[in-house]
C-alpha cells in the first residue's frame, strides 16, 4: 500500500485494536489454550454474523480483546472494504459495523516536492508542447490526447472502472534533448484493484514501477509510485525517503492519471536520473489492453 497516503476512520483500525488489547484481560489470567479457543469463538461468531451481507476474504482477530469484548477486522471479498466486528465476552452477542471509510487527504499523501510536481505538471506539459511547436518539432497523438484531457476540453473517462488484467505499456518522452516525441520502449504492465477501490498499476519489465491511484480535488486523479530495478528492495512510495538507497536514479514517482476509452495514461514530469532539470520535458506511460 501507499505509505502515509490513507488513514482509516476509527483512528486507523489496526493500531486501535492493538491498543484495545492492552486494556483487555491479561494473558496471565488464562491459559494459551483458553485464549486460542476464545479467538476461534470470535472468528466463528463474526464470520457467521457477516455471512448474510458479504463473503469474508480475511479476518484478523485481536488476540485478547478488551475487558468486555472480543474484536475482529473483516475484509469483504467482493469490495475490499473492511468491517469491525465486536463480540460480547459475557453474552456472546455479536455486532458487525459498516464499511470503514477511507479518507484521502489531497496533499498529505505526497512529500512537499512531489506535491509541487503535481501542481506544476499541467503548465510544464503546455510549456513543453509550446516549445516544440515553436521549433517546428512534431509530437504524436498521445500528447494531443493527454493535453486535451489535462485542459478539460475532453473529459477523462472513469478511471476506477478500467478493466483489470495485462496491458501493453508504451513509454514516451517529450522535449528530451532536441526530440519531439521519443518512444523510449514498449513493456508489459498489469492493472489490478486496490482494497480501497483504486487501481494498482505495475510495470513488470524494464525499469519497474509500482503505482497506486490517489484521488485529488475536483475529481482529478493522481498516482503515487516508485521505480526500481531488479535487486532493489525499496518498491513502495515513501514520502520520507524519496530516493532508493541502492541507486538514487530510482525512487518515488508521481503524476496524473487520465483515461480515454480503453487507454490509460500516466503523465509525469519526473526527471530522476537526469543530469540537469528541464522545464520543457514530460513523460507519458500509455497502457493499452492486450488482445
Amino acid at each position: 500500500m501507499i505509505k502515509a497516503s490513507r488513514r482509516l476512520c476509527v483512528f486507523t483500525v489496526l493500531p486501535v485494536l492493538a491498543g484495545m488489547a492492552l486494556s483487555g484481560q491479561p494473558a496471565s489470567a488464562s491459559s494459551p489454550e483458553a485464549w486460542k479457543q476464545f479467538r476461534a469463538e470470535v472468528e466463528s461468531a463474526c464470520v457467521a454474523m457477516a455471512a448474510p451481507r458479504m463473503k469474508v476474504a480475511s479476518i484478523r482477530v485481536d488476540p485478547t480483546g478488551t475487558a468486555s469484548f472480543g474484536v475482529a477486522l473483516l475484509t469483504d471479498a467482493a469490495t475490499g472494504a473492511q468491517h469491525v466486528c465486536v463480540y460480547d465476552k459475557q453474552t456472546g452477542k455479536t455486532e458487525l459495523g459498516g464499511a470503514l471509510e477511507t479518507i484521502t487527504d489531497p496533499v498529505q499523501p505526497f512529500s512537499p516536492e512531489d506535491a509541487t510536481q503535481l501542481s506544476d505538471l499541467t503548465p510544464q506539459v503546455q510549456a513543453t508542447l509550446d516549445e516544440l511547436a515553436k521549433k517546428g518539432v512534431p509530437v504524436n497523438g498521445q500528447a494531443d490526447t493527454v493535453k486535451a484531457l489535462l485542459d478539460g476540453r475532453v473529459k477523462s473517462d472513469d478511471i476506477g472502472s478500467l478493466p483489470t488484467g495485462p496491458y501493453r505499456c508504451n513509454v514516451f518522452w517529450y522535449g528530451f534533448l532536441v526530440e519531439g516525441a521519443r518512444r523510449v520502449g514498449t513493456h508489459a504492465c498489469t492493472v489490478s484493484r486496490a482494497p480501497g477501490g483504486g487501481l494498482v498499476i505495475e510495470k513488470t519489465t524494464g525499469e519497474h514501477l509500482h503505482a497506486e491511484t490517489v484521488p485529488l480535488k475536483n475529481g482529478q486523479t493522481a498516482f503515487a509510485g516508485r521505480t526500481w530495478i531488479d535487486g532493489q528492495s525499496e518498491r513502495q512510495y515513501d514520502p520520507t525517503h524519496p530516493a532508493n538507497a541502492e541507486n538514487d536514479n530510482f525512487g518515488n514517482k508521481v503524476g496524473r492519471v487520465l483515461r480515454s476509452g480503453e487507454r490509460l495514461f500516466l503523465v509525469s514530469i519526473d526527471e530522476r536520473g537526469m543530469t540537469e532539470p528541464d522545464p520543457t520535458f514530460f513523460e507519458i506511460l500509455e497502457l493499452v489492453p492486450q488482445l
